[in-house]
């Protein structure tokens, strides 16, 4: 009778008697055979004639590693692989199976078998008489057994005695043969039956390191990379933010982080540190989650509490797969357990600009320097050139001659200030400071500091910088303190010139394409109104919420009166409904109105619409506005785009949804929802609002307290579900978009001739096309373009083109 045992008999058992007749522990082989014709002790090519096995030299053993093994059993710090080979099945499964084996002390042989059995329920064994036999393993799919009574093994590739004496040692590999032949050549590792799925790994707030930004709430933003995952901080003021300006935020206070902005959302998040780079594998693309959930992306709105996720698939395991039959697409759900790790702050260290990125040079000559000053709110660059020799003193004679911008004001000691004046805003150093003038980043001789082809030199309000060393001079009894200055350093561009953006202008100019109040187009307005109200000053956390109107001044028709309307605050907003739903129809199909009391002081919002009221996309809004200098007065309207705001009283800022068509979670034809969020003007980026592409807005900030922020004072609606007019393509289209060598665009006849001109993001105008009269297309080469979003501006139409070679 068979019977399950747990004690494993892999070599050659004999009974009591039959041991008795050794001597020490050794087979007399002539009484044996005398006896009863049983093979010696330990003679694996007797048992294998006894039982018809092909005799062998040796055996033979699987090379399998440590490192392979994907289920271990027992506990311990020695351990052992275990290979079970059926070689001879007659089901034609012949196949081999490796475990790991761990423990503490002494073991032998039986221990290693016994121990897997306990662990994996799976196998199995029994005895028959004195041998092993049916050595099974049972996984619901795979049945595997022998039909052999007696198996072999041995250890490290040599034949063992018996099993129950048999010691391990920590590194042994123990390999069985159910034919005693060892004949398989490789082992497939055995799995752990009763698998965990794995967690993604987070951190608490309380182990953060390292945060950026000021405020009441808090978020943690985390990377995981395949190598491994670092987190950071945020803090803001704000009920919510989005995930862009998190990163804008992060990557601006902490040099070692960068990240690529790709056409379909990012294409890498870099950190370097000591000459080390994190980025993600090649080939591989990023995940974000928000709490552990699938998120929108750069696009996400952000929440106090939440955890942030960006992840390279390769550093995660999947955990859950869904095969999508409308897209022929697996999507699959991951897992991240790495261990999160928070950075420490970074060590600041001196911004540079290079003379390559310098807008305005004053001067001649063959000698180049960069002149730059940090003041508290901003940091600029001026260009200088000279023949000979030159002294600060002379630089700055020299740009402030050609720059009436730019002033200093000497004192008794040096500089006494330095001032920038732009359109009415003035920027000087903070009172009570001192301004220092370090040359390549040494202190200098200041004005009288001679300087040389190639040098950088630097004023600067030390408020401005951050303190990175401090010596006391016994001799004077005075602390000496050395700063850094992290602050990023934008060129001024040249005064002279007119600053006009790609898009169209104020009321009344060219191509301008406000909608006045009463415009025949319009077909309706908004019929409720719902204001989530902001401070009235962001910056100040003690600041009142705004109080100025109610929601129902957002509904109904726009008038000219700038009094009737509903303010909304410092990154407050409204959410507006409609009778009839709005729908993509000819040309622009809703306009969104402002109270603005003249053409350039522009309080702005981002728009956003929806289809069911849950899920909001929103108009890709560009700001080129200069963000060296915050903006007190004046927004020059040629440099913005789908920002509502950017027309006077009277005039409201049209949206076409046809720019939304690749969307998700929305149906154009079908917009029960129009969204109107504030934003925050400030150029700090603690603050600040964000366009699509990664530019801060900057508009009049801070405004007035009580009625700070956007003031809405109605949506038109110019398409509707009841009646429009369906030409889906616009006047202006390109194909291909992506473009890669070449674009064709293709627009309606134009009555005269007229110049087409391509803008990258930057504003800069990278391509000039004459258009002839009666032309309905032209083609650009785009060979020598940078990957890269572009604006394609033509008698007042503005398509976006995206280059990708």
């Amino acid at each position: 009778m068979t019977k399950k045992i747990t004690l494993f008999t892999l070599g050659l058992l004999l009974s009591a008697t039959l041991w008795a007749q050794m001597g020490n522990g050794v087979a007399q082989r002539e009484g044996i055979e005398s006896t009863l014709s049983m093979p010696s002790q330990g003679n694996i090519n007797e048992v294998n004639e006894m039982y018809g096995h092909s005799a062998k030299d040796g055996a033979k053993t699987i090379t399998f590693s440590a490192s392979d093994i994907q289920f271990w059993t027992g506990t311990g710090t020695n351990q052992a692989i275990v290979i079970v080979g059926w070689d001879d099945n007659t089901a034609g499964s012949n196949f081999a199976l490796a475990w790991g084996v761990r423990w503490n002390g002494s073991a032998t042989a039986q221990n290693m078998l016994d121990t897997i059995m306990a662990y994996d329920s799976r196998f199995s064994y029994s005895i028959n008489g004195s041998f092993v036999s049916d050595v099974s393993y049972n996984d619901g799919s795979l049945i595997s057994g022998s039909s052999n009574s007696y198996w072999c093994y041995n250890v490290n590739n040599a034949m063992s005695s018996t099993y129950p004496s048999q010691a391990m040692a920590n590194g042994d590999v123990m390999e069985i043969s159910s034919s005693c032949n060892f004949s398989l050549s490789s082992a497939v590792a055995a799995t752990d039956p009763n698998p965990s799925t794995p967690e993604s790994a987070t951190i608490d707030a309380s182990d953060i390191l390292y945060w950026v930004g000021e405020g009441s709430y808090d978020i943690i933003f985390a990377v995981n990379w395949p190598d491994t995952a670092l987190a950071w901080g945020y803090h803001f003021s704000a009920r919510s933010t989005n995930l862009q300006n998190v990163m804008n935020d992060i990557a601006a206070a902490d040099p070692r982080l960068t990240f690529v902005t790709g056409s379909y959302g990012i294409d890498d998040i870099l950190f370097i540190e000591n000459g080390d780079t994190l980025r993600k594998a090649a080939f591989s693309w990023w995940e974000h989650t928000l709490n552990g959930a699938m998120s929108a992306g750069v696009y996400q709105q952000l929440n106090d509490g939440d955890f942030s996720r960006w992840a390279d698939p390769t550093a995660g395991v999947v955990v859950d797969s869904t095969y999508d039959t409308n897209w022929n697409y697996w999507m699959y759900t991951y897992a991240y357990p790495q261990t999160i790790y928070p950075v420490s702050a970074p060590t600041p260290t001196n911004a540079s600009i290079s003379a390559d990125d310098i807008l305005y040079w004053v001067g001649e000559g063959e000698n180049d320097v960069v002149f730059v000053v940090n003041w508290p709110d901003s940091a600029l660059a001026w260009g200088y050139r000279f023949n000979g020799n030159a002294t600060v003193q002379d630089a700055m004679n020299a740009i402030a001659a050609a720059d009436p911008r730019l002033s200093f004001v000497n004192g008794s000691y040096g500089i006494d200030d330095i001032l920038f004046i732009e359109n009415g805003d003035t920027l000087h150093k903070a009172a009570f400071s001192r301004s220092e003038e370090p040359r390549d980043g040494v202190m200098s001789a200041g004005m009288y500091q001679a300087l040389n082809d190639g040098d950088f030199s630097r004023w600067a309000d030390p408020t401005a910088g951050v303190l990175v060393d401090s010596v006391y001079d016994s001799d004077w009894n005075y602390w000496m303190y050395s700063y850094a200055y992290p602050q990023r350093i934008y060129p001024v561009g040249d005064p002279n010139e007119p600053e006009v953006g790609p898009f169209c202008g104020a009321v009344g100019s060219e191509g301008c394409t406000a909608v006045k109040f009463d415009d025949e187009r319009i077909q309706g307005w908004a019929t409720t109104c719902t204001v989530e109200r902001g401070s009235s000053n962001l910056t100040d956390p003690e600041a009142a919420i705004v109080t100025y109107g109610n929601d129902q001044d957002a509904v109904g028709p726009a008038t000219a009166n700038t009094m009737d309307v509903v303010s909304l605050g410092d990154g407050g907003m409204a959410t507006l409904t409609f009778d009839t739903p709005i729908a993509n129809g000819d040309g622009y199909d809703f306009a969104v109105f402002e109270n603005s009391f003249n053409d350039y002081f522009l309080e702005l919002a981002v728009v956003e619409v929806s289809s069911d009221g849950e899920h909001f996309v929103r108009f890709p809004a560009t700001s080129l506005t200069q963000t060296h200098t915050q903006i007190t007065e004046r927004v020059e309207p040629t440099f913005i785009n789908n920002l509502a705001g950017k027309y006077r009283v009277g005039y409201g800022t049209p949206f076409d949804l046809e720019e939304l068509r690749d969307s998700a979670n929305v149906d154009i034809n079908n917009i029960t929802h129009v969204r109107v969020i504030d934003v925050v003007g400030s150029i700090d980026p603690q603050y600040g609002t964000y366009d699509a592409f990664g530019h801060l807005i900057n508009d009049p900030f801070p405004t007035i307290t009580y009625s700070a922020g956007f003031d809405l004072d109605g949506v038109a609606v110019m398409n509707t579900t009841l009646g429009i007019n369906k030409v889906q393509a616009s006047i202006l289209n390109f194909y291909p978009n992506p473009a890669n060598h070449s674009a064709i665009a293709t627009f309606e006849a134009q009555a005269q001739r007229t110049t087409a001109i391509l803008y990258d993001m930057a504003g800069r105008a990278v391509a000039t096309i004459p258009v002839e009269a009666g032309a309905t297309s032209i083609t650009l080469n785009t060979t020598n373009l940078a990957n890269g979003i572009y604006m394609f501006h033509m008698a007042g139409s503005v398509e976006k083109l995206v280059i990708r070679h």
